[in-house]
């Protein structure tokens, strides 16, 4: 029974796991933050209902079990089920339309709440919510669970210099966002690419949105993004209309879930505490990627030639337009005989794999990586330098980021007839860059992963860049 004494946060997160597990772990660390404040406010957050929530996305579906499991002092709402759109021009557009079909639940939740509200926290898809939390009164605040460089671009594209020229930016060589690195038209996420596509327009328009919130908060800190946190603390990246004022930043990241769902010994953890140290090379492309026949053996095939030892989580292409990758059928993918000519050196792992516990492993020397943020954010806490495999959204960028800014990572090239699809011979190349011993590169990248280690567990704890943005928002919350 909620307390009618204490005011409470809301929070409506996307029903995905790159989404909803950062948000989730956002309001957990709001609770443990120790603030100066009475630190009196409870944690609602609002669940969307896609239909077969067990099948189509068991990450979340376990995720949420567990954290109720630990009877934590968070309170799950599960919002009436909506009918999915069915007219929609690409992702964006489609999830927007589906958090939009929300709106009226989203408003009954919280013109219900037995408690008051201090503050809405929206995924940036959400942002219509702000309507919402106007009508009723209640500050919003936006969780930009992607990268501070990412929201300095998308605000550079809302300014309007940028939205007067004409030219897509698929036509340009780079792109010059006001202090940050220029960025390669290729490492663009390819929806930002014509200015014309449902895609391009529908996040300029969550971006505007966003700036109407009170505040945005950021999943990442300023060792971790030096540039792009200070352009937007200082709000050079964008223009403003006389009399408005930029939204309050809040840096607070590496936000990480470090959450059970299974405490058994894991396969994976075994053949992996037989391995030596720093030797293998980890490959995982996230929750929501799987690939086609051709690419995965020619994943393979680079892997098996780099001599290397590697740990390979793969999965098989889901059906439908929101199901995730499934358990794959390892015959089928591979060629025949492959499991058994690298059996001495590598483990091919064809369901879900708890990647906290394998990235924070000893054996692990290497990761190669869809670039999906939060697992980035997870390399760079577990000190693992990283070969870069972005397949869509914002990952190009991510992988520019890694490779040419933060110098934790070494590159991948593309086919250069087909940007999405790697050869064996290339992946062979990078990982024997990244983890051979005399390779100079590869040291680099170690000793400077080893360095954002460092930084990004310097940065949550007490007195720490993001501890202490932690602990203003805090304080913001808890003034109702």
């Amino acid at each position: 029974m909620a307390d009618i004494n204490k005011s409470c946060v809301y929070f409506l997160p996307l029903y995905a796991a790159g989404h909803l597990i950062p948000m989730v772990e956002l309001a957990k660390s709001l609770l443990q933050c120790k603030s100066t404040s009475s630190n009196s406010f409870s944690i609602h957050i609002l669940l969307i209902q896609p239909k077969n929530l067990d099948k189509a996305f068991p990450i979340c579906h376990s995720y949420i079990q567990s954290q109720q499991a630990e009877n934590l002092q968070i309170h799950f709402h599960p919002l009436p089920f909506v009918e999915q759109p069915n007219q929609f021009d690409g992702f964006e557009d489609f999830i927007t339309i589906y958090m939009r079909l929300y709106l009226p639940h989203i408003k009954a939740a919280l013109s219900t709440s037995p408690s008051p509200i201090s503050g809405l926290i929206v995924d940036m898809f959400a942002t219509d919510a702000i309507d919402v939390a106007k009508e009723l009164n209640i500050p919003s605040y936006i969780y930009f669970t992607s990268t501070a460089t990412f929201l300095s671009l998308l605000l550079h594209l809302s300014t309007p210099q940028v939205k007067n020229d004409k030219v897509d930016f698929s036509e340009v060589e780079e792109i010059c966002v006001p202090n940050l690195t220029p960025i390669p038209s290729i490492s663009m996420p390819p929806a930002l690419l014509h200015r014309k596509s449902a895609s391009y327009k529908t996040l300029v328009y969550h971006t505007n949105r966003c700036m109407e919130a009170k505040g945005i908060i950021i999943n990442s800190n300023v060792h971790i993004e030096t540039k792009a946190v200070e352009a937007l603390a200082h709000g050079s990246v964008t223009q403003l209309k006389p009399g408005k004022i930029f939204p309050e930043m809040y840096p607070i990241g590496p936000v990480i879930s470090f959450s059970e769902y299974n405490r058994e010994a894991h396969e994976c953890l075994k053949w992996l505490d037989k391995q030596p140290a720093k030797s293998v090379v980890y490959v995982s492309f996230g929750s929501n990627i799987a690939f086609e026949v051709s690419q995965v053996r020619q994943i393979a095939t680079g892997l098996e030639q780099s001599g290397h030892r590697f740990l390979w989580v793969l999965r098989k292409l889901g059906k439908g337009f929101l199901s995730g990758p499934t358990d794959a059928n390892l015959e089928e993918l591979l060629a025949e005989g492959y499991l058994e000519r690298t059996k001495e050196i590598g483990m091919v792992w064809p369901s879900w794999a708890p990647q906290n516990k394998i990235l924070s492993h000893r054996s692990i020397g290497g990761f190669v990586t869809h670039c999906g943020w939060n697992s980035i954010l997870e390399s760079l806490w577990f000190g693992v330098p990283m070969i870069p495999f972005p397949i869509y959204a914002e990952q190009h960028l991510n992988a520019f980021q890694l490779v040419n800014v933060m110098h934790v990572a070494v590159s991948l090239e593309f086919h250069e007839k087909d940007m999405g699809f790697v050869t064996a011979t290339e992946l062979e190349r990078a990982i024997k860059r990244l983890m051979d011993a005399g390779s100079v590169e590869g040291q680099r990248v170690r000793d400077r992963a080893e360095e954002m280690k460092l930084a990004c567990r310097k940065a949550v704890q007490r007195e720490g860049v993001s501890y202490v943005h932690l602990q203003k928002l805090v304080g913001e919350l808890d003034k109702l």
